[in-house]
């Protein structure tokens, strides 16, 4: 039934959010508009997908999100290999929330921040690591 998630989520600075995700080793596949300053792009890693949009390019899109009165809130939970590897990668590049650990279901994880607050789970299975 489903094949694939590729979550869009909405941040206050494409250009910013790009560099960022680029330090977690995700490549910019697209960006719209092409030149100038970017409202949108499209980034991949592996088989991990993720888009960013520009808050304010949203409000006429969703605007269910600017009347409610809640800001949907978003963790992104990525199933990684080599967990160690991935967090002295981004070393100094990251707020980091909650530093390597091992869980009651049976991964190593740990949370950073993104430049809009996302928080993003790295998790290896122990099995694997």
């Amino acid at each position: 039934m489903f094949k694939a998630l590729s979550p869009n989520i909405l941040v206050a600075d494409v250009e910013v959010s790009i560099a960022f995700y680029e330090h977690l080793g995700f490549q910019k596949l697209a960006q719209v508009p092409e030149q100038g300053k970017a409202q949108w792009a499209m980034l991949k890693d592996d088989q991990v997908t993720l888009m960013i949009q520009d808050k304010s390019s949203a409000e006429s899109d969703l605007p269910f999100r600017y009347t409610n009165g809640q800001n949907a809130g978003a963790l992104l939970y990525f199933d990684v290999e080599n967990v160690e590897e991935l967090r002295a990668r981004i070393d100094g590049k990251a707020l980091i929330v909650k530093e390597i650990h091992s869980t009651f279901y049976g991964t190593n994880e740990f949370m950073i921040a993104d430049p809009d607050h996302f928080l993003l789970i790295f998790a290896e299975d122990k099995k694997e690591s």
